[in-house]
C-alpha cells in the first residue's frame, strides 16, 4: 500500500482518482477477463462444434447399419455401463419406459441386444447388449474414429490428456445435469 502522502493520479475521462500503477493493474485484471471471456467463448463454439460432428457421425453410422440415430446412442451406453433396466435407460435418455420396450423390440430383432433376467432380483429385466453382431456392423466405423481421435492428441503430454480427461468428466456431469433438469 502507498502512504497517505503520495499524491493520487487523475485519469480517465471522469477524473478518478486512483494512485500511480491501479490504473495499469485495473487494465491488465480487464484485459486478462476480456481474454479468458473470449476463451470460453471458442471452447463453448468448439464443443458445440464436437457435438454436431458427433451427432452427424452417429447419424451416419446408424443409417449404413440399419438402426435409429437414438437406438445406436442407447447401444452405445449399454457398452459401457453394462445390463441396464428399462427404468435406467429411460432416465439416461428422457425416453419413456414405453419408447425404451419399443426400441427393445427393434434393437432384438436386430441382434444388437437382448432381455434378460436381473441374476439376483429374477423380477427385474435387464437390456443388455449382444456385442458380436454390432461389432461387425459398426466397427470399422467407431474404429477410425477412435484411431483419427488418438492421432490427434498423440502430441499432448500425459499430464495435458488427464487435464483433457478431467475437463471432458466435468463438462459431461455438469451436462447430464442441465439434461436432468429439463425434466423437471
Amino acid at each position: 500500500m502507498l502512504p497517505e502522502h503520495v499524491p493520487s493520479a487523475k485519469i480517465g475521462s471522469d477524473q478518478t482518482d486512483q494512485r500511480p500503477g491501479e490504473a495499469e493493474a485495473s487494465e491488465a485484471t480487464e484485459t486478462s477477463a476480456r481474454l479468458r471471456a473470449e476463451q470460453i467463448t471458442v471452447l463453448v463454439a468448439e464443443m458445440q462444434h464436437s457435438s454436431d460432428i458427433s451427432t452427424f457421425f452417429i447419424h451416419a453410422v446408424a443409417a449404413k447399419v440399419g438402426i435409429n440415430p437414438t437406438d445406436l446412442k442407447v447401444l452405445s451406453i449399454l457398452s459401457r455401463q453394462g445390463p441396464l433396466s428399462a427404468g435406467r435407460i429411460a432416465e439416461l435418455t428422457g425416453l419413456t419406459t414405453g419408447a425404451i420396450t419399443f426400441m427393445l423390440d427393434r434393437l432384438e430383432k436386430a441382434g444388437y441386444a437382448r432381455r434378460t433376467r436381473h441374476p439376483i432380483d429374477r423380477r427385474i429385466v435387464l437390456i443388455e447388449l449382444v456385442p458380436e453382431p454390432l461389432q461387425r456392423a459398426t466397427g470399422s466405423y467407431f474404429f477410425r474414429m477412435a484411431q483419427a481421435t488418438s492421432e490427434a492428441v498423440q502430441h499432448y503430454t500425459d499430464e495435458q490428456l488427464a487435464l483433457v480427461v478431467d475437463f471432458l468428466t466435468k463438462v459431461n456431469a455438469a451436462a447430464e445435469e442441465v439434461v436432468k433438469d429439463m425434466d423437471e
